[in-house]
């Protein structure tokens, strides 16, 4: 009885030294985060636009609360001083960034400063941060382009900057 038990253990150690030699030479694990969702279709990369204000409004059909988050971008504005906004809403940049964007799939923060004169012309453009320099000639001609609604100061029209800010992500 003795001799099987040992004959018993000894196969056991044998089996255990091999299953350990074995999982050395397995790969190691791959670990992939869960998806809220299941992903059906293409792979196709999509960029996504999202933004907290309407985007097919004027700034003067903004909620007073959507105006507040407008200026929220100024320091020290007066209550009845008013930031430029572009003219047509944001609809027309949007549209814009998405076109240029799904040309290029750009991924990171663009940020840009548009000085806007008295009559909403924009003046000049400066740039913050980029991801991609195709990306930020082509949004600087595109505001370039833009007729803004002038600031208003102490209730007349004046200069004001205009800051563009925009986070490219691309859902794959």
């Amino acid at each position: 009885m003795r001799t099987n038990i040992r004959m018993m253990a000894g196969a056991a150690l044998v089996a255990s030294a091999f299953c350990a030699r074995a999982a050395d030479e397995l790969p190691p694990p791959v670990y992939v985060l869960k998806q809220a969702t299941p992903t059906t279709g293409s792979n196709i990369p999509r960029p996504r636009v999202s933004s907290q204000l309407p985007l097919n409004r004027r700034y003067s059909e903004l909620t007073r609360e959507e105006q507040d988050i407008v200026k929220s971008a100024y320091e020290a504005m007066m209550p009845l001083d008013e930031p430029p906004y572009p003219i047509n809403g944001l609809l027309p940049l949007f549209e814009a960034v998405r076109e240029i964007n799904r040309k290029l799939v750009a991924e990171g923060e663009l940020s840009m400063f548009v000085d806007v004169d008295a009559q909403g012309q924009v003046t000049s453009i400066s740039v913050m941060k980029s991801p991609d320099p195709k990306l930020t000639q082509a949004m600087a001609n595109v505001l370039m382009l833009t007729k803004f609604k002038p600031a208003v100061c102490r209730g007349q029209p004046c200069n004001m900057g205009y800051p563009f800010r925009m986070t490219f992500s691309v859902e794959h």
